[in-house]
């Protein structure tokens, strides 16, 4: 049973990435659709409109949503052997 979950494993799980800056605001989100269709949404902020670079504020908000995805497929990745070993034991 693999514990464990990489960067590789979650780029693999990646269809497409898309971005939208709020507004005229230095707010950006990105939402990662998966191939399964599921979507996870990360998001950036500068604090100052006059440093704001839309190429950094979409690299944030990738990576904020890559940490996200990272936290839900630990957990897939735990329950799963949590449920394997119930039922293992249980036969």
């Amino acid at each position: 049973m693999n514990l464990s979950v990489t960067l590789e494993d979650l780029t693999d799980k990646i269809h497409k990435a898309d971005y939208h800056r709020i507004g005229e605001t230095t707010a950006t989100a990105c939402s990662l659709t998966l191939k399964s269709g599921f979507v996870v949404i990360g998001q950036s902020a500068c604090i100052n409109p006059d440093m704001f670079d839309q190429e950094v504020g979409c690299e944030a908000a990738y990576q904020d949503a890559v940490r996200k995805l990272w936290e839900l497929e630990a957990y897939r990745v735990k329950e799963n052997v949590f449920t394997q070993k119930q039922e293992q034991n249980n036969v």
